[in-house]
This record gives structure tokens, C-alpha cells and sequence, in this order.
């Protein structure tokens, strides 16, 4: 059952993918992992004491893929979609069922709020109206410094966003309705919003921690996904510091 307590913030976990298996054995399945991040940025909230010292992250995964959506929309706050080894611009049937899903949520101010990462992002793209496909550029691995525009710098609340990157499709330009948050020389738009305030996404992968980027590149190395370059030069600095608590403080504030 949903938390009925209102200081709560209630998020669907839409399910688009699996972590690698290092990954989902050392750190768990994508709820744990999102979770892990929510309830981060949920305490920096509390000890700026800029958000109620009751509140909880309440956290359900929908696994989009095998049709699992929740029955009652308005039971959640937002809508928090993953990443994924799928392509956004496939036109399997669950692909395409959850971009009119996501076209079709009604943007009021009682409905949930919507959050795209990575394949998410590119999903929102595509629902209205932008191009997604690969890169020309070839991946965009490991630890990356995104510049943040002038909105980008207004909402994230900095003027650079460190991030952890695994992508190589890309949603290209602004969709209609959308303002840019930021960009990267390998990719233009690493974030937006909609003008109505309704819907952010990111490129990047702020719930993925140092320790879960070099599972990751291990095994896609191993498997033969990334070249040895790009694997040893992503690893140099893999443990960078990152954004990731103050950019899933921000993620709350704007879904309350």
C-alpha cells in the first residue's frame, strides 16, 4: 500500500533495464540503487532543515517492461524512469507503450511530477518530439563535468554538474516546450525541463557511485562493449567527486 503520509515523497520507479550482474549482486537491483540516492539527497535536505524531519523517500518499482505501470497515477508524487541497455528510439512494444505513456500523463498539479535518467531522458526526447539516436561521437564513459546553462545553473542550484556518464545514444537539440540544463562537447543536452515545470531529465547517471562505474566498466570491458582505451581512460578517474547528493537534493525539491 502507498504512504498516505503527506510530508512522504512517493516515487514510481518506472524499471527499464537491469544492472550488470557485479553490479545487482554487489549494490542490488535498480530500487536499491535509486533508493540508496533518493534517501542521500533527502538528508542534506533535512540538515539544511529545508524539508520536514519526517519525511521518507516511499519508493516502488514498475517493471515497464513486462507492462507493470502503477494502477493509480495520482498515488505517486513522480515518476522516476532508468536507464537502460535498450534503445529509446526502438519501436519494440514496450518502447513505444511507454512513450505514450509519458506523452500522455496530464500535467497538472495534482498529477506526478516526471524525471527521465539516461534512457528515461532520451525517452522524454522522443515522446515530444526530438530526435534520439547514436552518437556519431561513440560513448560517453565514466566521470564527466557537465556545464550548466543559465536555467541549468538556476535549477541545479551550481554552474558545473559532475556526473557519472554511460551512454551513446543522445537526444538531439530541445524539444519543443523544453529548456536546456546542460551540455557536454560529446553531447548538447545533457538536461532539461519543461517551461511548465512539470518534467526534468538528465543524461548522466547520478545514482551511480565510483565503486558502481568500475563494476560497470569491468564487465562491459570483459564482454567487449568498450575498447581498452576507452576503459582504461574512463577508470583514470572514475573516483572523481561527484554531484550526486546535491543533484538528487535538487531531484526531491522539485518533485515536492
Amino acid at each position: 500500500m502507498v504512504s498516505q503520509n503527506k510530508k512522504d515523497i512517493r516515487i514510481a520507479l518506472f524499471i527499464c533495464g537491469t544492472p550488470v550482474p557485479p553490479v545487482a549482486e554487489s549494490f542490488g537491483e535498480y530500487p536499491v540503487i535509486f533508493k540508496s540516492m533518493l534517501d542521500q539527497g533527502l538528508q542534506e535536505l533535512k540538515s539544511q532543515g529545508t524539508i520536514d524531519q519526517g519525511a521518507e523517500v516511499v519508493l516502488e518499482g514498475f517493471d515497464v517492461r513486462e507492462d507493470f505501470y502503477p494502477e493509480n497515477l495520482y498515488d505517486w508524487d513522480a515518476i522516476m524512469m532508468t536507464g537502460s541497455a535498450s534503445d529509446a528510439y526502438n519501436d519494440l512494444p514496450w518502447i513505444k507503450k511507454l512513450v505514450e505513456y509519458v506523452r500522455s500523463i496530464p500535467r497538472s498539479n495534482d498529477a506526478p511530477k516526471v524525471i527521465g535518467i539516461c534512457f528515461g531522458h532520451q525517452i522524454i526526447g522522443r515522446a515530444f518530439n526530438a530526435k534520439v539516436s547514436k552518437s556519431t561521437r561513440g560513448w560517453e564513459l565514466g566521470w564527466t563535468q557537465t556545464d550548466l546553462t543559465e536555467a541549468g545553473q538556476e535549477f541545479w542550484q551550481d554552474t558545473v554538474m559532475r556526473i557519472q556518464e554511460l551512454h551513446q545514444d543522445v537526444v538531439h537539440g530541445i524539444p519543443p516546450g523544453f529548456k536546456l540544463l546542460a551540455t557536454t562537447e560529446h553531447t548538447t543536452n545533457q538536461s532539461m525541463i519543461s517551461d511548465d515545470n512539470r518534467i526534468v531529465s538528465v543524461q548522466g547517471h547520478p545514482e551511480f557511485t565510483g565503486a558502481i562505474m568500475r563494476e560497470v566498466i569491468k564487465f562491459r570491458t570483459a564482454n567487449g562493449t568498450f575498447s581498452k582505451e576507452l576503459s582504461e581512460a574512463s577508470m583514470k578517474t572514475i573516483d572523481n567527486p561527484l554531484d550526486s547528493v546535491t543533484v538528487a537534493a535538487r531531484l526531491i525539491q522539485f518533485i515536492r
